[in-house]
């Protein structure tokens, strides 16, 4: 039992510098950020630990999707560039194109070829369906 109380103690320190690191990491981005036009009326959402739910329906956070463009995946800039290629693409143009790394595009080239998107016309060479 000892040891375990003295476990918690530490762990409970080692969150407590965690949190004032990265209370002062916050504070050296705001003295980087300067004020403008409707956000210098802008307050800072309270604390995690001064969080009060809503109390109305009118209260909640509109967790609406916002109407700008989807993200694109890294998959989906892969298959893309498959796509778009009129000849079979070699993992060293699709690296160049894509500007991925060549572990990144083995897992998406794997994805992909499991989803019967693209084949492989030999090692390392791949076309769409």
């Amino acid at each position: 039992m000892k040891e375990m109380e003295t476990f918690v103690k530490a762990f409970g320190e080692g969150l407590r510098s965690l949190a004032q690191g990265v209370h002062a990491i916050a504070d050296k981005l705001d003295s980087y950020v300067e004020p403008s036009g409707s956000d210098r009326d802008f307050e800072p959402e309270p604390a995690a630990n001064d969080y009060n739910p809503p109390e109305t329906a009118d209260e909640t956070p509109d967790n609406t999707v916002s109407q700008e463009k989807p993200a694109t995946t890294a998959t989906a800039v892969v298959h893309e560039a498959i796509i778009a290629a009129t000849k079979p693409i070699t993992m060293d143009e699709l690296s160049e194109r894509t500007g991925f790394n060549t572990k990144k595009l083995n897992n998406i080239i794997y994805r992909l070829r499991r989803q019967n998107k693209i084949k492989s016309v030999r090692k390392g060479v791949y076309t769409k369906k």
